[in-house]
């Protein structure tokens, strides 16, 4: 099939379905204005209006997939910082029994996190890597030049797609 630039297909003639054209059996012939250059023209508009629809609820079903998948993303970013808030409430408390209430709390979210996909970035001994972390801070370290020594604020992936960079210190 030969593929028309614009200026083609503004002087097209645009086709339309005659109903004065009465329905004719397999014993009666055409009457003479239906003629097959006609009939095929017409079945060619169908083709392509029939592809072009199919190729508008694939771009739709994208679309949509991929607006909920933000949402979702959008959501966990969120919540995010009430994890941190978490960890925090974990380290000041002193009553061992409010710790562990805290912590089921905490676990219960990471758990929820879990089940979208979330995973927490493993960084502490791990070389630094731009991409992945954020450098707050660099202080000396022999032979561990260029490794993550301490993680300020931890980072989160999902499914391969940076929720949060790990805010990190490095060694130099």
């Amino acid at each position: 099939m030969k593929h028309k630039n614009k200026a083609e297909q503004d002087q097209e003639e645009v086709l339309e379905f005659n109903p004065d054209i009465q329905e004719q059996t397999d014993e009666e012939e055409y009457p003479e204005s239906v003629s097959v250059e006609h009939y095929n023209a017409l079945y060619d508009q169908y083709v392509r209006v029939q592809a072009d629809f199919e190729n508008f609820r694939r771009r739709n079903a994208m679309t949509a997939s991929t607006m909920y998948m933000n949402g979702i993303n959008d959501m966990i970013e969120e919540i995010l910082p009430v994890l941190d808030y978490l960890d925090m409430a974990i380290e000041a408390q002193k009553d061992e029994e409010q710790r562990k209430g805290i912590e089921l709390v905490k676990n219960a979210f990471l758990e929820a996190l879990k089940k979208r996909g979330v995973t927490e970035m493993a960084c502490l001994g791990e070389d630094f890597d731009p991409n992945m972390h954020e450098a707050v801070a660099k202080v000396p370290g022999e032979g561990n030049s260029g490794k993550i020594v301490d993680v300020v604020k931890k980072g989160y992936h999902k499914e391969g797609k940076i929720l949060r960079h790990a805010m990190v210190v490095v060694a130099e």
